[in-house]
């Protein structure tokens, strides 16, 4: 007694209502993100100040390009001091770093690094031996904004 089914199951797959599902979630997925504003998505209260003094914590040294000056460079060290040799400035950073002598290392001042664009890497690399010899923490900061 053989028992015949009448109707076939198909094992053909049509994808075209997939492209479709995805189209559109697509199309929803872009329209979202255009009318986030991102100035509304995270409102941050980011702190200011009318105050020219920085973080007292900080020594900012930047070394500028003077042709004036037998090195080639000319190194300042807070905006109002002024120096022509490597040696100036050590001597200028042991003033600095001895106001902080008594406080833990921790809070001792570190050194905010600029150079201007003219400065060539054996220039850098001297002040960056001057400070590893002397045990101060330095970072390399970016261009100053005007």
């Amino acid at each position: 007694m053989a028992i015949k089914r009448s109707s076939k199951i198909s094992s053909s797959f049509s994808s075209s209502s997939m492209t479709d599902l995805v189209f559109l979630l697509l199309i929803f997925m872009v329209l979202a993100t255009t009318m986030i504003n991102p100035n509304n998505a995270v409102k941050l209260t980011l702190p200011s100040s009318s105050s020219e003094e920085g973080d007292p914590s900080v020594i900012a040294l930047s070394v500028v390009g003077d042709t004036s000056s037998e090195s080639g460079y000319r190194y300042v060290i807070n905006r109002d001091e002024e120096y022509k040799s490597v040696e100036e400035v050590a001597a200028a950073l042991r003033v600095h770093y001895n106001a902080f002598e008594e406080r833990p290392v921790e809070e001792r001042p570190y050194i905010s690094l600029r150079c201007d664009e003219k400065v060539t890497v054996d220039a850098l690399v001297e002040i960056i031996d001057l400070t590893r010899e002397q045990n101060y923490k330095m970072v390399l900061a970016t261009k100053e904004k005007r």
